[in-house]
């Protein structure tokens, strides 16, 4: 023969209130002695934590632009040099070769 289910601490009549169950440990606990933890969770208040600070941080927005920009005003300008006036292939600068003009022949006889 089984005997009688052991009455808890929860196992009385409270007029208005109710039994539920702990959200950690699962014991019975009245509805108004429970509290809502910051998951929305009832609990025993002796197993309540307080949420954690790292929760409320924010980051902080780097700022990855630079303070000032300007579009880029570099052309390139061929200027006639000794080597361009020449007629040597890979040196002469078009406008400014001389035919037959070999002042300096950087790949001449050595």
């Amino acid at each position: 023969m089984m005997g009688q289910p052991t009455k808890g601490s929860a196992d009385y009549y409270k007029e208005g209130d109710w039994n539920i169950a702990c959200s950690i440990c699962g014991r019975k606990l009245k509805a108004s002695e429970a509290v809502k933890n910051w998951q929305n969770f009832y609990r025993h208040p002796w197993h309540d934590e307080p949420r954690q600070p790292q929760d409320f941080a924010r980051g902080v927005k780097d700022l990855i632009a630079v303070p000032f920009s300007q579009p880029e005003t570099d052309t390139f300008i061929q200027t006639c040099s000794m080597n361009g006036l020449s007629a040597i292939p890979g040196l002469a600068i078009p406008g400014c070769m001389t035919p037959g003009n070999i002042l300096f022949d950087p790949f001449g006889p050595s």
